[in-house]
Parts: structure tokens; sequence; C-alpha cells
């Protein structure tokens, strides 16, 4: 009887031991995990929720509890779904490679458009995903296609282009509560064929920089050469309490309309400052007292963090291979990422003191065309040394 008692508990112990195994990479796990913010310009694949990393690969989202043994999965609850088609609850039809997570929700704009049903115009969403992939909804609509958006505070601020009054391409910036409401514009360029480089909220402030050329300037002309044009650059800061935009503030001095923003990240804005001839690199506190601290040569730098900057050669077709190089900030080259092939592309962000996200995308073809797109993970200590490795923690092989 003794034996039989011992075995039961034996097999019971052993089952909880399996559930407890199979339930760590699960929404609602208690395993914590350090807060993370991968947003930089047009991505933003990786953000921390209250136990664990939500990712956005490709139009998949996935649930990765941090722990390295372990491989994220789709955010989908359908045991005998293959993720393959928009009628999977992890997928985002059309989804930009930007995600936020507010309270307890996921927020994706999607590029497919929807019929207004009082306008008949096409509008565009933005979806909303229950953080444990119990539902999907849209919860409101973009009237002009986004280009760049970022959720700040309690509202989704997105900048789209537009065709002014006199037939000129010119970029908005607009919002919307998240929750749903009016869309109001809050900004028109006063250049065009332009863009807006960076958009992100920090502290109280929204920050955005723009680009362009100027108005009177007829670019339809076919003789009209945009590699010689005149380009301006514009920062400014939006405070969202009071309604507020101000153009091109203060630097210590610099002039405003040379200043490009190359991430904000940990409190701190970081910028190039200079003409093609020669570029600093720069970061000004944004917390307590604004002071500004010289890094070092912006030369090529397309993106920066609180140890490294990034240089970005994008891959052509039939040309030489794109790469991505990595420095410190005294431009020794730490690492650098090749691609062999004009379909491949990785972007790497700062995520936390051990690690930076990244997103690969790549070109299989093997009886058809098809995507090979994953989130990878680099070790920060192992770039000190030249010998990381992207180490594929969620991928959507999906086309």
């Amino acid at each position: 009887m003794k034996r039989k008692k011992y075995t039961f508990l034996l097999a019971g112990f052993i089952m909880l031991c399996f559930l407890c195994s199979c339930s760590k990479n699960k929404p609602g796990s208690a395993h914590k995990v350090p807060s993370i913010n991968c947003e930089y310009a047009f991505y933003n694949f990786a953000v921390s929720g209250e136990d664990g990393y939500y990712l956005l690969c490709g139009n998949l989202l996935g649930y990765w509890d941090g722990d390295l043994e372990h491989l994220a999965s789709p955010l989908c609850k359908r045991p005998d779904c293959l993720h393959d088609t928009d009628e999977c609850s992890a997928r985002v039809p059309g989804g930009f490679d930007k995600l936020f997570y507010v309270d307890g929700f996921l927020y994706v704009f999607g590029s497919i458009g929807h019929q207004d049903p009082v306008t008949k115009s096409e509008v565009f969403p933005l979806w909303k995903f229950a953080a444990d992939g119990s539902s999907r909804e849209q919860v409101l609509f973009a009237s002009e296609l986004p280009q760049i958006y970022t959720v700040f505070q309690d509202k989704v601020y997105y900048g789209a282009y537009r065709e002014n009054e006199e037939g000129k391409q010119v970029y908005s910036l607009f919002c919307q509560p998240l929750q749903g409401g009016k869309e109001v514009r809050l900004w028109e360029s006063e250049l065009q064929n332009g863009g807006v480089g960076m958009l992100q909220g920090a502290g109280e402030i929204l920050y955005f920089d723009e680009s362009g050329v100027d108005l009177s300037i007829d670019t339809s002309d076919p003789d009209y050469d945009f590699s010689e044009a005149e380009w301006q650059y514009n920062f400014w800061q939006y405070v969202p309490e009071t309604g507020e935009l101000r153009k091109n503030p203060e630097f210590n001095g610099k002039e405003g309309n040379k200043v490009v923003i190359r991430n904000v990240y940990q409190d701190k804005l970081y910028y190039s400052y200079g003409d093609n001839g020669k570029k600093e690199l720069w970061c000004q506190s944004l917390e307590g007292e604004k002071t500004d601290t010289f890094l070092g040569d912006a030369t090529g730098v397309t993106a920066v963090d609180s140890e490294f900057t990034y240089t970005h050669y994008l891959r052509k077709r039939g040309k030489d291979e794109g790469r991505l190089e990595i420095y410190d900030y005294e431009r020794n080259l730490l690492q650098e990422f090749r691609f062999q092939n004009w379909e491949e592309d990785l972007v790497l962000l700062p995520g936390t003191e051990e690690y930076l996200f990244g997103y690969y995308q790549g070109q299989i073809t093997d009886g058809g065309r098809k995507w090979d797109r994953a989130i990878v993970i680099v070790e920060r200590s192992k770039l000190l040394e030249g010998k990381a490795e992207l180490r594929r923690i969620f991928e959507n092989e999906w086309s």
C-alpha cells in the first residue's frame, strides 16, 4: 500500500514539473525580466511587458519569457494553427515594424487599408492585441498611410504624406487617442518631398525631425536633379500638455537646422551636428539640467546607443554586399555583420544592459519566393570582444 502511495506522489510530482516547464514561455508567468525599449525611427520589434517580452517579426507577434534556454512562440492560442494566414490571431495584416505595449495590450499599425463606410475613402487600422493572445481588434483608423508612428502617453502619433493645395507633396503629423476619437492634424511641413526620420516621445516631450526642399522649387520639372538639391533639416519638440511646438530649439549655440536625431534612449537624446565635411556626435540629458556631451566623430553614423555607434551600408542588387558595422565612441571597429545577397538585411537596436535585439530578414529561393525573418539577440560583452553571434529566438518563415 505504501509503495502505491509513493508511486502516486512521484507521478504527481513529475507531472507538476512537466506542467511548470511547459508554462514557462507563456504570457502570465511570474518570471520577471528587465524592462526594454527598442524604439528607433521605423523600428520597435521588441517590447517588455510585466513578465516577458513581446516580439514582432514581420507580421507575426510572439512572446518570449527572457530565458535563453527557451525560444519565443507565436502569440496564438489555437493549438492547431499554422500561423500562415491572417486568420491567425498572432498575425498583423500588413503590419509595420513598430510594436508598443500599453496596460496589457499591444498596438501595431497595419498598411492594408479598409474602406471608411461614411466617406468611402481608404483608411488604415491600428490593431490592438490582448497580451495573452486572446483577442485582436481594430481600435482606430488613420486617414493617410502612416510612414512613421509612435505611441506616447495615451495617444498614437503618426506622420504621413499628403498633397497640399498647390499640389506639393508635404509631410503632416497626426494624432488620435489610443481608445479612439477624432483624428487631429498637429503639424504640416513647410518643406516638400522630404519626410520625418525620427518620431519618439520621452519625458513630457515628443521629438521629431524633418528634411526636405523648399516649397518654391518646382520638383516636377523633368530636368530637376534631386541629387543636387539643397536639403533643409529642422528639429522639432511638441509638448502635448500645452500644444506648444518648438522649432529648432537651442543646442548650446548650435544651429538647429543642422541637428539630426540619431536616437532617444535611456533619457538621453543622441544627435549629430555639422555638414557633410565634418559631423559631430553629441548627447543631451533629458532629465534635470539640459547638459550636452560630445561623444566623437559622427561621420557615417546611422544610429547610436549608450556604448556603440552603428553604420549601416545598404545592400544593393548587383553591387557590393551590404554590411552593418559597430564601433565604440572612438570609432574603433568592434565587429561587422556582412550580407551576401541584396535581399538580406539586419537592424540591431539597444535592449537590456546585456543584449541588443535585432531583426533579420532574408530571402529563401526553394521552389518559390519565401522570406526568412527572425528576431535575434546579441550579447553586448561579446561585441566588445568582436566575437558576438546572432542568436535566433523567434522565427517567421511564412511568406
